[in-house]
């Protein structure tokens, strides 16, 4: 029986990225862009997207990597931690963290029960979802759902404005897009069953598979489509190997489209894609980073660490933009070296600077002595696409950043890009791996502008300004999306 194999992800972040349809070209169409159900962060229902950090390693009553999410609601001032709540597995009522459950590793936010208030999806374990209700006064434990399934996809994939869910199961390739809206005890509309199984080359082992990664309106047709890796297993890891776009459709039968190409014509791969609309043209946009490949011992991909965009359109790529490779060798300030295998982590989108582009931030660490030191990269969308001109780079000693020398190490584990102050322009949100007890910050909130991102009033947040209970060791906080 296969076992799929699970990374301990660092900082996961809400993350509000709308796409806008269009009229089946390749040219934006005079209209306003139609957000997503699913791209709603705000539980309470006050306009401000919130932010949820979680610490999926967190000890929870004594339990080792029970897992736990903190979510921190939006004001007009951005994030406001005095106005923050803690969730674990064990106050849902539904069942008690086990030792490596690892509440919240994987989390998504969406409005399933179509109220106006967006609900908390939070993974435990190798096979079980908990959905956590939003409400007036933020999310509610009370009349949670414990739902089976794991790495789920949030979207409208067939266009009748509720928001839907992707699962799988750990065992096989089998999804299941349960339609909303659901009802309050977690159980959707209908369900529809979805082969997701690698084919083709390189796919010849029983124990490749397929995740479902992100949903946007690549195509451009109002529906959400579904971004699936397909991934090859070898010494004991799984490593991206092939990236498809399976199309939304109205009766819910998702059809398998493309499968994406660089411009050489080979396959386009990485971890953890989003979806963005880079270059204003009304079709969502994929990015994806493959800082390193685990073959026997880990290793940079040929070429070297990246990240890659694949731009939408009509078939699911467009025939206007070619997709983009940004290496480690790219032109950036201050001409930095990256450190082996690094360049590419943490990839999310949003617009910093209110432009109608959506802005692409990620982590690496620059130099070659040692580790390097560990660097946030900015790159700003552009109608020609993501480019590197008026890049931006933030770490531990950029003017304005707060921190000593112990974050160092795990300085942006985690990106996200929200706006969670309702200015139009989102927040740069970095995470850290924290020393227990420690006063620096484990997350860095840089605001937005029509300027762009700024250092000047960062805002920070410690363990235990966000409530989150001090553990040995370090602690690896992320953002749901």
């Amino acid at each position: 029986m296969r076992k799929r194999a699970f990374a301990c992800l660092g900082i996961l972040l809400a993350v509000t990225a709308a796409c806008s349809g269009s009229s089946g070209t390749d040219k934006p169409e005079q209209r306003p862009p139609v957000a997503s159900s699913a791209s709603v962060s705000d539980f309470n229902g006050d306009g401000y997207s919130d932010l949820v950090v979680t610490d999926s390693g967190a000890t929870v009553q004594g339990v080792h990597d029970a897992g736990q999410v903190v979510v921190v609601h939006g004001s007009e001032e951005g994030p406001d931690a005095a106005r923050s709540q803690v969730v674990d597995q064990n106050g849902l009522g539904l069942g008690k963290a086990g030792q490596g459950g690892r509440f919240g590793a994987h989390s998504l936010s969406a409005d399933l029960d179509s109220d106006g208030y967006a609900d908390l999806v939070a993974t435990a374990g190798r096979n079980t979802l908990f959905v956590v209700r939003g409400g007036e006064r933020g999310l509610s434990v009370a009349g949670a759902a414990r739902l089976t399934g794991m790495f789920p996809v949030a979207g409208d994939f067939n266009g009748d404005g509720y928001a839907d869910l992707v699962t799988t199961d750990t065992e096989t390739d089998i999804g299941t897009l349960a339609l909303g809206p659901f009802t309050r005890a977690g159980k959707p509309e209908r369900t529809v069953r979805l082969d997701l199984a690698p084919e083709g080359e390189p796919f010849t082992s029983g124990d490749d598979i397929a995740t479902p990664s992100a949903a946007g309106d690549v195509t451009g047709d109002g529906r959400d489509d579904l971004v699936v890796t397909w991934s090859m297993y070898g010494d004991g890891n799984y490593t991206p190997r092939a990236t498809v776009v399976y199309r939304g459709a109205a009766d819910g039968r998702l059809t398998k489209g493309p499968r994406l190409k660089d411009a050489q014509g080979k396959d386009l791969y990485g971890q953890e894609p989003v979806t963005a609309d880079i270059d204003k043209d009304g079709y969502a946009d994929i990015v994806m980073g493959l800082a390193c490949e685990m073959l026997g011992d880990p290793v940079p991909p040929k070429g070297g660490s990246r990240i890659e965009v694949s731009y939408g359109g009509p078939k699911g790529q467009s025939s206007r933009l070619e997709p983009v490779r940004i290496t480690e060798q790219a032109a950036l300030p201050g001409s930095p070296k990256f450190t082996y295998c690094t360049f590419g982590h943490a990839v999310s989108a949003g617009d910093t600077n209110g432009d109608g582009y959506a802005d692409v931030a990620f982590s690496g660490r620059a130099g070659t002595e040692g580790m390097g030191r560990p660097t946030v990269i900015l790159l700003l969308g552009s109608a020609k696409g993501l480019t590197t001109q008026g890049a931006l780079l933030f770490s531990r000693l950029t003017p304005g950043i707060r921190g000593s020398d112990d974050i160092e190490a795990g300085f942006g584990n985690g990106t996200a890009l929200l706006d969670t102050d309702r200015d139009h322009s989102a927040e740069l949100a970095i995470g850290s791996s924290g020393s227990a007890g420690g006063s620096d910050p484990i997350v860095w909130v840089l605001p937005g502008s029509a300027r762009g991102v700024s250092t000047s009033h960062t805002v920070t947040f410690e363990q235990d300004a966000l409530g989150i209970a001090l553990t040995a060791g370090r602690g690896y906080y992320g953002f749901g999306r």
